[in-house]
Order: C-alpha cells, then structure tokens, then sequence
C-alpha cells in the first residue's frame, strides 16, 4: 500500500528503509532502528516486491509501532533507485537517512547523526561504516581519522571515494532544492546520487565514529548487486553510473574534479574487476576489455595511472593500450601463474613488463620493483653437522636460464655466513661442523643480469615446520621461529662457561654498536689532526691501482721490478678488500679509507697510482706522486671532451694535475694528448707503460699459471671479450652477456672465452651462472696475464686494443653503438679507419670472423701498422726506466 503523511507535526527524522528479498535479515534490521535512542522520527519501509516472506516479516514487526509505516511495490524495480525515491516521497522528515534491508544501524546512529547535522549546519553528514567480515577499507581511515566540520568536495576530494548513500544524514531541503533523487533503471545509483551531493552541497561534515553496519556475505546463495561481478551486467551498470557522474561534472562546470574522480574509479571500482578477471569467462572478458578500452579513453590519458600503485598501473596502463596478451600475462604473473611469453626484463637494475604493443614510452608505465619470487621448502632436515631441505623457486615471465638463485645462512649476531654446498641441486645442504653461537637466518637470492633480489625465508613458506633440535655435548643447533616469521638455526652453547662467555659477547657487541658512531668519530678526527703532523718518510712507497679495486696495471708491475732490483723501501698497498688480495713480497695491505690508510698516506714519500688519489689527502711538498694512468686515450678526455666537465669535476681533475710530479706515457700520441687534455705542465716520462713489459717479455711461466688457474688446456682456443665502460649507460653489460649467451652456442668444442668487464662493472656478474665454454674472468687481478693466454681479443673502444696489439694477435672489435659513442664521448681519431682488425656491428658478424679465422689474416697490415704507431717505445724495460727516473 501506498502511505502519505498529512500529520502537521512531522516529525525531524525519516528513515527510508528498503528491501527485497531479505527475510532472514529485515527483522534485525528493523529491530535495530526500533531501538535507537533518538525518538523524533520515522520508518518508511519500501518492500520492493519480494518474493519471500520479506513483506510479511514487515507488516508484523510495525504492527503496534506507529513510528512504522510500509509500502509494498506492485512490482519490482530491479535496484535501489525506486524504492529509496518511493520512501523519500513518501516521507516528511526534516532530515532523511537510508538503511538497507540486510544492515542495521548502531543504537545510537540517528542520534549521533541529527545532532552532527544541527551542530554543524552542513547539507549532509557522513558517520563511519562497520564491515561485518572486518574488511578494513583504506580510504575510511583517511576519510573518518578525525572530525571533519564544514568542508566542502573542492578542498577534500578524498571524499569521493565515500561514494555510500547509506551512513549520512541528509536535509530534506538541500535534496529538494536541487532535486536530487537517484537516478532509475540502473545499479550503482550512489555513484551517482552521493557524487553530486558532494558538488551541489555547500559544506558537508564528518564523524568519526561507526553508525552503519553493513552486511556482506561473501558465501550467499543469491549474491547482492554489488558482488554479482561474475555478470558483466553488474559491470556495465558502474560504467554506465560513472558515464552518468562525469556528464553531471561537465554540466555543473566542475570538470577540474574528473581526475579526482577518475582517481577513486581507478583505486576502487576497477581494481574489483581486475581482482577477479581469472575468473570471468572468455565472453566476459571479450566483453570488459572493450567497454574498459572505450571507457578509459573517453575521461583520461595514462598520466592518471603514474601515482597508483605497480599492479594497478601496470594493469590499467595495459588495459588503456588494449594489450589484452600482455594484460593476461600480468594477471597471471601477479597471481604467480605462468605467462604465455615471458616479459620481465631488466635495465641495469630497474625492470619493467613487456607489452605487446610497442610505444615508446611503454616503460614510463610498466616499470616494476623487481621479479615476482615464488618459493617454498619442504623436507626439511636438521642433523648434528649438517641442515638440508628440498626447495622449489619459481620466478615466472623470464628465461630460467638468465637465474641462478643460491641459499645463505647469516648468523644475525657475528655476520658470519653459510653458503649451501649445493645451490642448484634438487636438495640444498649446509655443513655446520665448525659454527660460531648465533642464529642464522636463512634466505633466497635470485642473481639475474647483474641483479641480487633476497627473500628472508619466511615460516608461512615452509611446509610441515617442526621443532627439530639437536645436541652435540657442545652446542645445541635447533629450528627457530622469530616474532617476525623469519626462519633461522638457532646456534647455543651447552657447557656453562661457553654460555656465560657467548651472553658477554653478545652485551659487550650492543654496548659497542651504540657507543661506536660519537667515539669512534670523536677520535678519528683527533687522530688524523696528530697523524697530518707527522714526518714523511723518505723510504716508504704507497702503491693503488683502480681505486683499490686489484693488484694489478703500472704500480703492480712497478712494485714487482723494484722488488726484483733489491730496493730497500716499506711497500704499502691500498685495497677494498685487502684480504681478498693475494700478492708477492713484503708490502703491507691496507683498508682504503681506514684510519690505517690515512696515516701511510700522510707519511709516505712515494705514492703511484693509476687514477687519481690525491682528493683522500693533501699532499705534502716532500711527497712524490707518481701517475701511471691506465691507457692509451681513444675517447676525449678532460677538456677535450664535447661537453665541458661541470666546475666540480674540472676543480677535482685540478687538484689531481698539480698533485702529479711524474706522468707515465706509453708513446708520443699519448703524451701529446695527455698534456692538452689534463692541461698538464709536469714532467712525463714517455717509458712505455710499465704493464706491458710482461707482453713484451711474454714469460711462459705466468701463460702457465694463469692456464691453470682457469683450468685451461694448452690445446684449447681462447678468446678474450672485453667491453668498455659505457659512462652514460652503466648497465651495457646485459647487452655483453645477451651476446656473450649468443656466442656460446655458436662455439666449438675447443673454444673458451673469457669475459672480462670493465673492473666498475665486475661486481654485477659474479654470481652469474654462465655456459661451461664461457668463464668470468672480470674479477681476475691482472687483464696483462690474460691477454699473454688470449687467442683473439674482441673488444670496442677500451685502450685494451693498444695493449693487446703488441702481441701482433688477431683483435675484432665489436662496435655495435660506433655512431653513439662517438656522438657522446668524441674520438682522438677515426677508429674504422685505423682499426687494428675488422668492426662489427653486430654479434653475427663477430661470430662470423671467429668461424673463419683465416678471414682475419687480412688485417695483419693492419695490425702491425697499428702496434708500430702506438707500441714503438714498448721495450719490456718501462718499470725499470720509471724505477731509474723517480727512486733515489
């Protein structure tokens, strides 16, 4: 029946109740406004044609209650839209609210509610929704952190993606005034109805605290609108809403708020289609990708997908392009499920997802933090000498063959670490016989072009977790959970005194972590203040090569010819890493950048270098630096180049020159150019450089010994490949190793190659897992003992190429970026003009030369004019004549 209010003392609340269908629910419903705590009101219940006994429950529950009024639809209306406009008609509060049939209010909601619309005087207040299944929206916290008085859409537009109609108060006034009802004959009317309150209001409020319980249940029988999304109805119906919304925004002059809007479209309403795309059927999916395409184009560019988070962007950005393939692969690679062609790739260290349809701009959009890293263990085994388990790591959407992934145990207190003895095999094992007390945590790397991705292993990955433990007498080694879920070997001593010692340990290791930053700092400045004092010492010698990267280049075979000659000098070396470094004779070793460097450096007489070390210390007019650069120059370098250093790198390169007391030059091309370049008025000494007297002397003893250090037969081919450091794009390394891959398979069996990187890209490879014909050799000290074993050389624009020429063997160079390179960097010379060998500019070519070497003959003119011209000083002699020129 229909129900009209001709009362003159209407009352100051009208509740608009609706429902369809909801006999195991309206009863709550009802019930829970029956009891709120405000009395000033009224309940319109519309009954929306049920086909249960939904009508029935009403008419016996206000039956008595004249607070309750209901009205039964003739025939249903297929939304909400009719029936909350039946109610708003049919009602005659000064303020209205809406409830659903299957939700219920708070018992003090209406309350709550009229006197945040009194207080504030707002067109509409909005209170905070409760999920039943404790789903916590993000944006609610945003929205209801606080109290919220008087604002408006334009200053907080966070409020759209509230876009629910049922947990505010609104004035009856305001609704009529600009006639807003909801809209018929579709779903999602709210989109519509709450969207252009917030417009057409002139202030809206806020409480932060819960009024509305909404009802979702995920499992029902008959799913509401709202999770129907398994019938592409239900999406076209939030289209078509959204359609209707952005036509009112170009209307109501407000079109500076569509992004705003698209925004909450994009973090909401279609993230909850693209969660469930695995499931929709192939008509479904047909269907969505059209109507999304379509949609997307009609109110944005891809601009609006940059500051959402990797998935969404990803996905949108695809599904704007209209690459249902790579849309697809991404799904199915988020949801760890295999991809049809694999898309992860990697540039240098940043990786991006590969679409199908190729735009330049692509990668803006479909950049990722790194590979998906699937993993789990099982099987695990823990015995008194050895832990062992049987894992399985899936990495979809890139060739296995470009991963090598290992496992490490790391003890958390002393840093010590593990590394399992069998990485790639089908069971991981660690020996644990010789362990210090600690935990050691477990975890995953994935080593990929150069790229190192750790996965603490974490307890939810591990499958039937039990409490193994055991005892030695000495130690107990026993499985440990932290707070966190992090999985480790906790390592504890058994005998008293061992515990005692190991509990002190650990208490002296935190007091000293906490008192090392301010001591350590404090004293360090005091001590170098004391050390820059001190006198030079006349007889001792401070040796660096490549920024203490190696033992190798000039000073390497300086301090060697000196230590042949009997000279009585304190050798001092600089490294990184100097207990990886194995070296002859005396010298002593020292950390760079330690106090203990600092202080040699303050105090020796002599320094020789490679690079350039006079910015860690000023240098005293006593002390003597010795620069033997490491190369013949093809690229520009310092002024010549053709952008101009900034000041900062110009002053830096001044303070090395005016450091320099001696310059080593291999020849007079060089010394031409080195004097332009660096502006140097020193003195040189054109000796040659002192690296090549061993390819000049070409000792068969370090052939023999770096043969066998790589385990190389005599009778084996090799081919050295060596790269150049690209300054402006440091990760053309995957390019060498996408060839270097490429070269392998078109090997024969009596071919090795050697691949040896730049020495500032070494690092990136050494975990690397390469073909058994291709050995990486960038971490190996000394590239002069190399090329004595190297067959062939290919190279590109490295001063290698004037080194290696000395041999008079083959040298291909492989020049695929020859235009950009030189458009970059600027050349000394023409290079394919006097090219000791022939250029290529793809792989292919340089396989194609490899296969028939006799095609290298041709360039033996070419070579030896080369070797003349660069090499005609080259003695075998150069380290004595620096020794002779610069050592008392």
């Amino acid at each position: 029946m229909m129900w009209n209010n001709k009362n003159q003392n209407s009352p100051k609340l009208s509740v608009v109740v609706i429902a369809f269908n909801n006999e195991l629910y309206i009863e709550e419903a009802l019930e829970s406004l029956h009891e709120q705590t405000f009395d000033d009101m009224e309940v319109v219940v519309v009954n929306d044609f049920s086909s249960d006994r939904t009508g029935e429950l009403i008419d016996s529950f206000i039956e008595g209650k004249p607070k309750f009024k209901a009205i039964h639809l003739k025939e249903n209306s297929g939304g909400c839209s009719t029936p909350r406009n039946t109610g708003i008609a049919n009602s005659t509060g000064e303020y209205i609210m809406f409830l659903d049939g299957d939700d219920w209010y708070t018992i003090n909601a209406c309350e709550k509610m009229v006197a945040g619309i009194e207080r504030t005087g707002s067109d509409f207040v909005a209170g905070q929704v409760i999920r039943t299944n404790n789903y916590e929206i993000w944006y609610h916290k945003q929205i209801y952190s606080m109290e919220r008085t008087n604002i408006n859409i334009r200053e907080f537009s966070m409020l759209l993606f509230d876009s629910l109609s049922v947990n505010k108060i609104y004035k009856r006034s305001f609704l009529d005034r600009h006639k807003l009802r909801f809209p018929e004959g579709i779903h999602y009317e709210d989109i519509v109805f709450t969207g252009k309150a917030y417009f057409l209001a002139d202030s809206v409020s806020i409480i932060p605290e819960p009024v509305y319980y909404w009802r979702v249940v995920e499992n029902a029988a008959v799913k509401s609108i709202t999770n129907r999304r398994f019938d592409f109805d239900n999406f076209k119906n939030r289209i078509t809403a959204h359609r209707m919304f952005d036509q009112f925004l170009r209307e109501h002059g407000d079109i500076l708020y569509l992004d705003h809007k698209n925004n909450k479209f994009l973090r909401h309403d279609l993230k909850l289609y693209t969660n469930d795309y695995l499931l929709f059927d192939d008509d479904y999916k047909e269907q969505f990708h059209q109507l999304i395409y379509d949609y997307l184009h009609e109110v944005m560019d891809e601009y609006a997908f940059l500051k959402l988070p990797q998935k969404e962007r990803v996905m949108y950005y695809l599904l704007f392009l209209g690459d249902r393939e790579a849309f697809q692969d991404y799904v199915a690679y988020v949801n760890g499920l295999p991809t049809k062609t694999n898309r992860v790739y990697c540039i240098g260290s940043t990786y991006y997802f590969r679409a199908s349809i190729l735009r330049k701009k692509n990668e803006k959009f479909l950049k990722i933090e790194k590979p998906e890293i699937l993993y789990t263990i099982h099987d695990i085994q823990l015995e008194t000498n050895k832990f062992s388990f049987r894992p399985k790591v899936t990495i979809e959407s890139i060739n296995p063959n470009e991963i090598t992934s290992f496992w490490i145990l790391r003890n958390r207190q002393t840093g010590e670490e593990i590394q399992s003895d069998n990485s790639n095999g089908e069971r991981v094992s660690f020996q644990l016989d010789s362990v210090t007390f600690g935990n050691y945590y477990l975890s995953l790397y994935v080593y990929h072009q150069g790229n190192i991705h750790k996965e603490l292993v974490k307890s939810s990955e591990i499958d039937e977790l039990s409490n193994k433990k055991v005892e030695d007498g000495k130690v107990s080694k026993a499985i440990f959970i932290n707070h966190k879920n992090s999985f480790a070997i906790k390592v504890q001593p058994l005998k008293k005194l061992d515990q005692i010692s190991w509990a002190f340990f650990r208490r002296k290791k935190s007091m000293d972590e906490k008192q090392q930053g301010t001591v350590s700092a404090a004293l360090g400045s005091y001590v170098k203040k004391m050390i820059k004092k001190l006198p030079v010492r006349p007889n001792w010698v401070l040796f660096e090569s490549h920024m203490g990267k190696q033992y190798s280049d000039s000073p390497k075979y300086i301090y060697e010819e000196m230590l042949k000659m009997g000279k009585k000098y304190k050798y001092i070396w600089s490294y990184e890493n100097p207990e990886l470094i194995e070296m002859p004779g005396p010298a002593i070793k020292v950390k760079k950048h330690s106090l203990r460097h600092f202080y040699y450096m303050n105090r020796s007489k002599y320094w020789v270098d490679n690079q350039g070390i006079a910015h860690l210390v000023k240098k005293k007019k006593e002390q003597t630096y010795v620069q033997t650069w490491h190369g013949t120059p093809l690229k520009r370098m310092g002024y010549d180049q053709k952008t101009l250093p900034t000041d900062w790198e110009l002053s830096r390169l001044r303070l090395q020159t005016d450091s320099w007391d001696y310059f080593v030059s291999p020849n007079p091309y060089s010394t031409e150019i080195f004097r332009r370049a660096f502006r140097y008025g020193g003195e040189i000494l054109e000796t040659g450089y002192p690296r090549n007297d061993v390819l000049i002397q070409q000792p068969k003893d370090i052939a023999k010994k770096t043969r066998g250090f790589f385990n190389i037969s005599q009778d084996r081919r090799v081919i050295l490949f060596a790269p150049t450091f690209r300054d402006w794009d440091p990760n053309s390394f995957q390019k060498t190793l996408a060839d270097i891959l490429a070269l392998s398979k078109k090997l024969d069996e009596n071919t090795v190659v050697l691949l040896r990187l730049h020495y500032l890209l070494s690092d990136r490879i050494s975990r690397l897992g390469l073909p058994s014909n291709i050995i990486n050799a960038s971490s190996y000290q000394d590239i002069q003992e190399l090329f004595l074993i190297s067959d062939v050389l290919i190279t590109d624009y490295s001063s290698v190429m004037f080194d290696y020429a000395l041999l008079k063997r083959p040298i291909i160079l492989y020049t695929y970026d020859l235009v950009e390179y030189v458009t970059r960097r600027g050349t000394y010379f023409d290079l394919e003009s006097r090219a000791p060998g022939p250029v290529c500019q793809t792989i292919d070519e340089v396989i194609a030369y490899l296969d028939e070497p006799k095609r290298l003959r041709d360039y033996d003119k070419a070579l030896e004019n080369f070797a003349l011209q660069f090499g005609s000083i080259e003695d075998g002699k150069a380290a004595r004549k620096v020794i002779d020129e610069v050592f008392e």
